[in-house]
């Protein structure tokens, strides 16, 4: 063979591999970027941002469970049987404001969304509307955006045909079930949680004195911009969908850490403001359980200062559905007062 025909014959091979690998990819689809899952393979759900878009986009639901680590554990059976809608969970583990909603407004476009169940995490309350964690890996615009060719950046990845696309070929191969990783597993991490090692002593008449109290001019437009365009909007343009949140019941351990920073009066002034914004939406219903000190005060239902076993996701879920614990725009001021003066082990207001 000359060379040049063996130069002829390996970009001919090369080619036909690529072509191949990136059929194999396409057809399989295990990030669910071009269609829903196929039958007789089984979709492993267990990478958030690289298959929650098409989770999003294609699969058939119009109910939405979503939100950070703080919704990993919810059961989109138990929503089911509540609220007799279809849901999807789709998690942004770590995520802020932005990444969420914009996750939620490919749902609204894409599905006649009835439904949108939502953690807001009071720990990012005061960020950027535009803010994004960059310390979470490198992000996969190219599964997010429509520009085509950067496609490739998928179909050619062997990350994607070793760890996904052979394994369920041969999966298959084997007459291994097919479907899909349940709702209720897809980043659920219970298996792996160990509870009650959190301390949380009871503070005694703590002295607010000298604490961070006031919100400056600059932050509250912060909180304002970031609310009005990563929760409210959504929910004023579509008037049909109704918007479920609720703020994350953090430990009496996480609040004790605040206190010791100076940093508690500020906490509940920013929830305060928030609360406020987005219960003047009527499709908006805001939760709260931080007056449920049984719970909060409690190191067996923490693995850590924030995180809660699944029992509390359940908690949460039903008092939506008896709407319980529900926030009102004349319920906010005191709930909150009550709650820090509770916390700072003071007297009763």
């Amino acid at each position: 063979m000359t060379a040049k025909k063996w130069v002829k014959t390996f970009v001919a091979l090369s080619a036909g591999l690529m072509i191949l690998t990136g059929a194999m990819v396409a057809v399989i689809d295990p990030f669910f970027h071009y269609h829903k899952p196929l039958d007789g393979f089984f979709y492993k759900l267990d990478d958030e941002r690289y298959q929650n878009d098409g989770i999003t986009k294609n699969f058939e639901y119009d109910a939405v469970i979503t939100g950070t680590s703080m919704t990993q554990n919810f059961k989109t059976s138990q929503a089911e049987d509540l609220f007799g809608h279809k849901f999807i969970k789709v998690c942004f583990s770590g995520a802020k404001f932005k990444e969420i909603n914009d996750n939620l407004e490919v749902a609204v476009k894409t599905h006649d969304v009835k439904m949108v169940i939502r953690g807001i995490d009071g720990t990012y309350l005061l960020e950027d509307e535009n803010s994004m964690r960059t310390d979470l890996g490198t992000y996969p615009d190219y599964l997010y955006d429509s520009n085509i060719f950067n496609d490739v950046k998928y179909l050619l990845n062997m990350d994607v045909l070793m760890k996904y696309c052979f394994p369920m070929m041969a999966k298959r191969c084997m007459g291994a079930d097919s479907g899909v990783t349940s709702f209720d597993d897809y980043s659920n991490w219970m298996e792996e949680a160990v509870f009650g090692t959190v301390d949380m002593p009871v503070k005694e008449n703590v002295d607010v004195i000298g604490m961070e109290k006031a919100l400056t001019s600059r932050e509250k437009k912060t909180l304002t911009d970031s609310i009005e365009q990563n929760a409210v909007k959504i929910a004023r343009e579509n008037p049909d969908t109704q918007f479920y949140y609720f703020f994350p019941p953090y430990s009496r351990a996480y609040w004790n850490m605040r206190i010791d920073e100076g940093q508690i009066v500020r906490d509940f002034e920013c929830y305060k403001l928030a609360a406020k914004l987005m219960v003047q939406c009527p499709n908006i219903h805001l939760f709260a359980f931080d007056d449920m000190f049984n719970i909060t005060c409690d190191p067996a239902n923490y693995r850590d200062v924030t995180h809660y076993g699944d029992w509390i996701n359940e908690l949460i879920l039903n008092s939506m559905k008896n709407q319980t614990n529900e926030l009102k725009s004349s319920t906010i001021e005191q709930y909150y007062d009550n709650v820090l003066t509770k916390l700072l082990g003071q007297n009763s207001k």
